[in-house]
């Protein structure tokens, strides 16, 4: 429910823009105005980042996620009942605000409660809301005016903040402060008490006892910046998040109606238009879902990459061929279904696997500092994509957008076939320490000596 809310932010800028642009007695706003408008949300993101690996590391991953969804009540209550733009910039700054604070929270949490065999599915299973969270508030501002679709928004978190009232802590978090009662308790709440779940938990609680005293970020980031199970999949995610925004996917969100008005030629079923994309977006995440199990991470990633990058290249060169005049009429069939393609593919792996895979690469003692740096640097990506997608629009054309989209997309699908290692089946241990050592089949060999 907290990731529909996220989802739900990201996308809301689609329809409140064209709102607040018809609405009687208001001028047409400027192009500025109308990325701020966007941006806002996004540009907040990273500070909700900055406290959330500190407040998940102090006050727990549930608790943190309570008070999250308490913020994001407030935001989309202010948003719902703005009387003027300020007041409106002021709510979309508390959501994003919101998202960004989730950003590395939910993955954490999701990833510690969850067990090797599922982790990959349920950590999907985020994105998949986030694209659902995007679905329903196009849906909302497709009938509904913009401030009756900010409150129905502002109902997720709540349903989400009753949910988590009733649910143990992460048992990780538990046993990293020594609580090991109730780090059994929560343990076997989410995963039985099967023998291969007790092993695990006895590892994880011989793990986190090991630990010392609790550090500060800047002592921990010094005691780890030099071991390979750090820098390694801290490199890794800040490529991967960043070549997710570059895929210019989430500007699809924030400005899908001006979008398909481009791609239609005309102004008439954009909105039809832009639900059919949020559904395909839906399906593709499902799809995602059962990829992932039977895959992996490592081929969804780099299939989804190609692709992307193929079909914005193509869209680049077919919305070039329309401009120049060498096409003279664009046709809402090729172009709607390139459009189609990119948001299928790249949602099978570009847009998703960074959030499913930064839960699971980092060591427990460094996953709030790693996760929090990653998802922060990916923050100030997503706002920089966002502001700058109208002048781009303006200035390059949305050929010229779409093909820097799809080579930042190609760079970086580059990168992730030398460096991107698979988890698929692995225990967070495992992960670890194949990063710590190296060759693969150390991790092996070392998780075969303690095997019953």
């Amino acid at each position: 429910m907290l990731s529909f809310s996220a989802g739900a932010t990201a996308g809301f800028s689609a329809v409140l823009i064209p709102q607040l642009q018809n609405e009687k007695g208001h001028h047409k706003y400027s192009t500025e105005t109308v990325s701020w408008v966007a941006a806002t949300a996004s540009l907040a993101l990273f500070f909700g980042n900055m406290i959330s690996g500190y407040l998940m590391e102090k006050l727990g991953r549930r608790a943190s996620q309570i008070l999250v969804s308490v913020f994001y009540i407030g935001g989309w209550t202010i948003i719902g009942f703005a009387g003027n733009i300020e007041l409106i910039l002021l709510g979309r700054f508390i959501t994003g605000f919101c998202q960004g604070w989730l950003g590395p929270l939910g993955p954490v949490f999701v990833g510690e409660i969850s067990s090797p065999a599922y982790r990959g599915l349920f950590l999907a299973g985020l994105s998949l809301s986030i694209a659902s969270g995007v679905f329903m508030s196009h849906l909302f501002g497709t009938y509904l005016h913009w401030s009756h679709s900010s409150l129905l928004c502002g109902v997720f978190p709540l349903l989400g903040c009753i949910i988590l009232y009733f649910a143990p802590e992460s048992p990780a978090w538990l046993a990293s402060k020594n609580e090991i009662e109730r780090c059994v308790q929560s343990f076997q709440w989410y995963r039985g008490n099967s023998p291969a779940m007790n092993l695990e938990l006895e590892k994880m609680i011989a793990d986190q006892t090991k630990k010392k005293e609790e550090k500060s970020k800047i002592q921990t980031l010094t005691d780890n910046i030099k071991k390979p199970e750090f820098w390694k999949p801290l490199c890794i995610m800040l490529v991967f998040f960043l070549v997710t925004q570059l895929s210019g996917i989430n500007v699809i969100c924030a400005y899908t109606t001006e979008i398909m008005e481009v791609l239609i030629g005309h102004k008439k079923n954009t909105y039809a238009a832009m639900l059919a994309i949020d559904i395909l977006r839906v399906i593709a995440l499902v799809t995602a879902c059962i990829l992932l199990r039977k895959l992996g991470r490592r081929p969804l990633a780099i299939f989804s990459g190609v692709t992307t990058t193929l079909s914005l290249i193509s869209l680049a060169m077919y919305l070039c061929l329309v401009k120049y005049r060498i096409i003279r009429h664009i046709s809402p069939f090729i172009s709607l279904t390139l459009m189609a393609v990119y948001v299928f593919v790249s949602n099978l792996g570009i847009s998703l696997l960074p959030w499913n895979m930064v839960g699971e690469l980092f060591a427990t003692e460094t996953k709030g500092l790693g996760s929090g740096i990653s998802v922060m640097m990916t923050s100030l990506a997503y706002f920089v994509t966002i502001k700058t997608a109208p002048a781009m629009f303006q200035g390059l054309g949305h050929h010229g957008t779409y093909l820097f989209y799809g080579l930042s997309t190609l760079l970086g699908t580059i990168f992730l076939y030398y460096y991107l290692p698979e988890t698929r089946n692995k225990t967070l241990l495992q992960i670890a320490e194949e990063f710590r050592y190296g060759d693969k089949s150390k991790p092996r060999e070392l998780t075969n000596l303690t095997a019953p």
